[in-house]
């Protein structure tokens, strides 16, 4: 089954509500900082600074902490508020480790990113996307490292576009944009036109993989699914890109496992029914257990 992706399924869906956070090290100057100090200090001291930094941020960041403990709660109502805290707290410091690995991988020799992901979870399930033929719609969240899985596969040969919405600070969009095209990854800007919509289509097509984060998505013109016990809006882009194109849609997410990171890949499916709100439910089902397994790896500092 094909259908048209019609103007406005993708192209004029809304940003998230409020403004997005800026950790402390999440700045033009400290991510090139970070670069430079990367090549030169061993990474266990730059994660004995990021987790101090970290700790600092929870205590610096009170409102973003409170959302955080706010959105931990409804993962996991039976637990304590101190152990809801300290997860929030580790939610910061994990963070700051992630910034920590973004400059290191930035200028990393290709042998260190081969080692960097040392276990795949799920590889049946990759593999069976990627057998189909017909592109790859890769859908993830703000859990773990979403940029290293756009390298992941890259390194495999296939060709990846990455989805985003415009950012409001062009010099951190610049180095996301030299970052990915090191890896020879493309950005595809969702900013309202048809234009974007095509770019995918286009993608999807000639067999490559669309990349997109579903779990922070405005209301308008959304899918709305159960997700932690209350409703919340899912692009419904994906669903539409699959039906035209007959692409498999594949959850999948990057997460440390100590030291290093492991790949974890859900069974894909093809949106091929007339209604969203089953497979927009999927995807929340697959964030639900991502996110239950390794909570202190969820970077969403707005609450749900």
């Amino acid at each position: 089954m094909t259908t048209k992706v019609q103007d406005g399924e993708f192209g004029r869906q809304s940003a998230p509500p409020g403004p997005p956070f800026r950790h402390v090290l999440s700045r033009p100057s400290f991510y090139r900082l970070g670069f430079a100090v990367a090549k030169r200090v061993p990474a266990r001291i730059l994660y004995r600074i990021a987790d101090f930094v970290g700790e600092a941020s929870y205590f610096r960041y009170q409102e973003r902490g409170a959302n955080v403990r706010g959105n931990l709660e409804k993962v996991f109502p039976e637990r304590s508020s101190a152990e809801i805290a300290a997860l929030a707290r580790g939610t910061f410091r994990n963070f700051a480790r992630y910034l920590v690995d973004y400059g290191r991988f930035h200028s990393a020799p290709s042998g260190e990113l081969d080692g960097a992901i040392q276990e795949l979870e799920g590889g049946e399930h990759q593999e069976e996307a990627l057998r189909s033929g017909k592109g790859v719609i890769l859908v993830t969240g703000h859990v773990g490292n979403w940029e290293l899985g756009g390298n992941y596969f890259a390194r495999m040969g296939i060709r990846v576009n990455v989805v985003t919405l415009p950012d409001n600070a062009p010099r951190i969009h610049a180095i996301r944009e030299a970052y990915r095209g090191r890896y020879d990854i493309r950005t595809i800007v969702v900013d309202g036109t048809p234009f974007a919509t095509l770019e995918m289509l286009s993608a999807l097509r000639n067999g490559e993989m669309v990349a997109m984060l579903v779990d922070r998505w405005g209301s308008a013109d959304g899918v709305k699914a159960d997700f932690f016990g209350r409703p919340h809006s899912f692009p419904r882009g994906p669903f539409a890109l699959s039906r035209a194109t007959g692409a498999m849609i594949l959850p999948a997410f990057i997460v440390r496992d100590g030291e290093t990171y492991k790949g974890i890949a859900e069974r894909p499916f093809v949106a091929d029914g007339p209604d969203d709100e089953p497979y927009a439910r999927r995807l929340a089902e697959a964030l639900e257990r991502i996110i239950r397994r390794f909570p202190d790896q969820w970077y969403n500092f707005l609450p749900i």
